[in-house]
């Protein structure tokens, strides 16, 4: 039987511009070459740059990745895909195994310039983390507490308007719930976990959740080790469904998805390279969650925030 899968972030594109690797490099967590079989998948490709860059080196530095992600997508056509009209992604999925579409992570890529927004939606990305850890133009981010400045403001606003969906993983606390206050579209939390469950600053309050689930969101739930559990590789996978029964039980039925962090996180063997995401499903229902729910967190989420999301 065929499992569909849409993931919400990984870092691919930048580890391969780092290291000079092709798609096929089976170095890397998410390359198709070690894709079973009976997995489908549409999967989010963020571009990030390091924290520290500002205005045109940060945007040089996105730029880079880009081409590199643009030229390696133009050599694998045949057998993965690139999507930016969400309404065509079960087209997609079954005209090709595996599905990329864009995004950006960290907004420090806009340089403090407004039309670099547009800039990046032309480019084709659908989604963009606000922060890093750090500071920018745009707000505080996890690592340093702020809030929104006017000009991330500007930008949110001009997101909503295109269509590109505001991403608050990273975010600090203040900036998220001054964003609660002025965003009018559902946000989403693209590879996140449950503080509650571990108490690392990278992941979500219960209060957090709740409004995002509240407002019609997504949190995609991550698989880096210090998110999971203190003490990180010495989690299991039960370590980590942990986070996903604590969200169905905050009323995330509709709200919970997966965000791996694949290619740039310390990934626990468990689910470190697609391949075992073919067991993944069998591991939540194991859990005692109903394959209804498995499938909507696996899948049916992600496709409905992203297709109502971005028209």
């Amino acid at each position: 039987m065929t499992t569909k899968i849409i993931d919400l972030h990984c870092d691919t594109f930048l580890k391969m511009a780092y290291n000079n690797w092709s798609l096929s490099n089976v170095g890397l967590h998410f390359s198709p070459a070690r894709r079973p079989e009976d997995l489908r998948i549409c999967q989010a490709a963020a571009i990030n740059v390091s924290d520290d860059l500002r205005g045109k080196p940060a945007q040089d530095a996105f730029l880079k990745v880009y081409d590199v992600y643009k030229r390696e997508l133009q050599t694998v056509l045949d057998e993965v895909g690139v999507l930016r009209d969400f309404s065509k992604l079960e087209q997609s999925l079954e005209e090709k195994p595996v599905v990329f579409f864009l995004t950006v992570e960290g907004g420090y890529v806009l340089g403090g310039e407004l039309e670099w927004v547009d800039k990046l939606y032309d480019l084709g990305a659908t989604m963009m983390t606000l922060t890093w850890n750090g500071a920018n133009e745009i707000c505080g981010g996890c690592d340093t507490g702020g809030g929104f400045t006017p000009f991330g403001r500007q930008v949110v606003a001009r997101m909503e308007e295109l269509g590109m969906s505001v991403d608050v993983s990273h975010l600090s606390d203040q900036g998220f719930w001054q964003l609660c206050e002025f965003a009018t579209k559902p946000v989403c939390a693209s590879h996140s976990n449950s503080r509650s469950i571990c108490n690392h600053q990278r992941n979500l309050t219960d209060d957090m959740f709740r409004e995002i689930a509240r407002q019609g969101g997504i949190v995609g739930f991550n698989y880096h080790a210090p998110f999971i559990k203190a003490g990180g590789n010495s989690s299991s996978i039960e370590d980590l469904l942990r986070h996903l029964h604590h969200f169905l039980e905050l009323g995330g039925e509709d709200a919970v998805a997966l965000g791996s962090d694949f290619d740039g996180a310390d990934i626990p063997p468990y689910l470190r390279g697609i391949e075992k995401l073919a067991g993944l499903k069998g591991a939540i229902i194991s859990s005692g969650i109903p394959e209804k729910i498995a499938d909507k967190v696996l899948y049916s989420n992600a496709y409905r925030y992203l297709t109502s999301f971005h028209k």
